[in-house]
């Protein structure tokens, strides 16, 4: 059986900001030279030798500095993805870590004056200060000789050129999802020998998993020798009561993740703001896991538990269940096969609150077309913006993207039957992408497109459902499943769900530093402070009395002029892109 994949792509919301800035310094002056790089009429035959004639290029050296992580090696070229990437237009990239706080460090290089040539800013915020400062390069004049570009992001440029007063493209983002990326919904992992213990039990209600979980701490009361605990959970993150304590509000048909955690959520139906507060999922969300402490099943840690200490649980498999935190399953279980325990492995299960299945809505699963998060511009410090563009139209063509994202074929993946299936070396490469030198899913910044290829398949091949399956899933685990009646590991979302594209949502953000921007922050303080308390009440007359007590103290602050602006600054960018 193969090593398990680690999660390459984290369904888009978590996981996903490994980006990397640029700082330049032209070559020196070596007689190492390159030929010009393909254009979209010779893409296919690029590997072809230069046309006699043509101008042949200096060594272009860009230093990029990235926000979090680490890297095996310290240039570009160093890996077979990079060897190519050298080979067509004589860049290379240096590679150079960044520990601290990204956001601030974007804002004061541009204070300093002193960025990169090439850099990745999370938020429009950010980007439009560069914009107003005068230190990112518009790339209109560069989309003529674009063609790949243009395409690929056809949709998402109107709205890129909205950020600007003069509606000139001055950015690109990466990590485009799909439905397929993200079919898994971020809902509860269960240990297999609770469930078949229980007659391998359908769980998708409050109601199920309180009757499950009650059953089986009497069916496991210990395990190696410390008491079971019923669900654990990572509360202890800056996400935690912020984010997933009201994550129920995605397990239904009308809302996704696609706003983030701050004051509002975004109801798809109809295509407004919402309250995140005061929205009937979240209430829900907030009860079910009331219900789960009193009956003793929540760990009482983990309104302290980071995921450090949820996954030291889960490795001895002492959590019954995880809330939301499914994407440590497979290290878990990885754990608990060497332990010699893989009866006590985790599957990733859905659960729905009551109303949501009382209304059996179709589920929603976020489709990212625009992720501001992962903004990339140009700068004035590049010394040559021409050459940058023409790899990046390059990255974002068809053999651009399978090289980025999947490698060589014949090398990394075989064709059969017009599929791409991995070989043993891109399954190596899964596995462990921080050993690997092939310098696959490194250079995303390019960009990075996770939806179908021309092909049907994901890009990115570790994302494919089926593959995922067959990288990932052990015998025990894939016998869970199939005791269950599901076809593969996400049969339950493939058959209750559908896409729901994110449109500008993401790219719609109240500046923190202005009145409604602190607002906000105080209103999301307000409800981190108070879940707590909501999820800890003795009995429902204490937990209808606390949340009275928030929502009136809520309610005095005015979130409702939160609410107004999202809702004005949606319809404006609205209107701005239809001129």
């Amino acid at each position: 059986m193969h090593n398990r994949t680690k999660k390459a792509i984290s369904l888009v919301w978590i996981v996903m900001f490994v980006f990397l800035a640029a700082c330049s310094k032209q070559g020196s002056g070596t007689a190492e030279t390159a030929r010009p790089p393909a254009t979209s009429d010779n893409a296919a035959n690029s590997n072809d030798s230069p046309s006699p004639g043509k101008e042949e290029r200096p060594l272009y050296t860009i230093k990029y500095m990235y926000p979090g992580g680490t890297s095996k090696f310290k240039k570009s070229d160093e890996t077979t993805v990079g060897k190519i990437i050298k080979e067509k237009f004589n860049i290379v990239f240096e590679m150079v870590p960044y520990a601290g706080d990204w956001g601030e460090k974007v804002n004061l290089m541009l204070a300093a004056g002193d960025y990169p040539e090439i850099l990745p800013i999370q938020f429009n915020e950010n980007v439009s200060k560069y914009i107003q400062a005068g230190a990112a390069i518009a790339l209109d004049d560069y989309m003529a000789k674009s063609p790949n570009f243009t395409e690929r992001y056809k949709s998402q440029i109107p709205y890129w050129r909205a950020l600007a007063a003069e509606n000139k493209l001055y950015k690109w983002e990466t990590s485009q999802s799909d439905l397929n990326t993200n079919i898994k919904g971020l809902d509860v992992a269960v240990r297999i020998d609770a469930l078949e213990k229980q007659g391998w039990p359908k769980l998708i209600s409050e109601d199920d998993y309180v009757k499950f979980l009650k059953q089986a701490m009497i069916d496991f009361p210990e395990t190696d020798g410390k008491k079971t605990i019923g669900m654990s959970s990572l509360f202890g993150e800056s996400y935690g009561m912020a984010g997933i304590a009201g994550i129920m509000y995605e397990k239904g048909g009308r809302y996704t993740g696609v706003a983030g955690n701050g004051g509002v959520i975004w109801n798809h139906a109809e295509q407004k703001f919402e309250d995140y507060l005061k929205n009937e999922y979240v209430l829900e969300s907030f009860k079910f896991l009331n219900r789960l402490y009193r009956e003793g099943i929540l760990d009482k840690e983990s309104f302290t538990d980071r995921a450090a200490q949820v996954q030291e649980k889960a490795n001895s498999g002492r959590a019954l269940s995880m809330w939301y935190s499914v994407w440590l399953v497979d290290s878990a279980n990885k754990t608990l096969e060497k332990a010699g325990h893989p009866e006590r492995q985790y599957i990733t299960l859905p659960i729905r609150s009551n109303t949501q299945i009382e209304r059996n809505e179709k589920r929603l699963i976020m489709e990212l077309d625009l992720a501001p998060f992962n903004s990339v511009v140009i700068t004035t410090k590049a010394k040559d913006p021409k050459r940058i563009m023409e790899l990046v139209n390059w990255a974002t063509s068809e053999e651009g993207q399978l090289l980025l994202q999947e490698g060589i074929e014949g090398k990394h993946y075989t064709v059969e039957n017009g599929k791409r299936v991995p070989t043993d070396l891109l399954i190596k490469h899964m596995d462990n992408p921080a050993e690997s030198m092939e310098g696959i899913g490194a250079f995303g910044f390019l960009g990075s497109d996770t939806r179908a290829a021309k092909n049907g398949q994901p890009y990115p091949l570790e994302v494919d459902p089926d593959l995922r399956d067959k990288l990932s899933l052990t015998e025990k685990t894939k016998e869970a499943y199939t005791k269950l009646g599901w076809k593969n590991s996400v049969d339950y979302w493939q058959q209750t769900s559908v896409g729901a594209p994110s449109g500008i949502v993401p790219s719609i953000q109240i500046d923190p530093s202005s009145d409604l921007g602190q607002l906000q922050q105080k209103l999301v303080e307000h409800r981190v402070k108070n879940t707590a308390k909501l999820i800890m009440a003795k009995d429902d007359a204490d937990f209808q009395r606390i949340w009275e007590s928030m929502l009136k103290e809520y309610e005095n602050m005015n979130p409702q002029s939160v609410v107004d602006k999202y809702n004005q600054m949606y319809k404006e960018m609205i209107d701005k892109v239809k001129k």
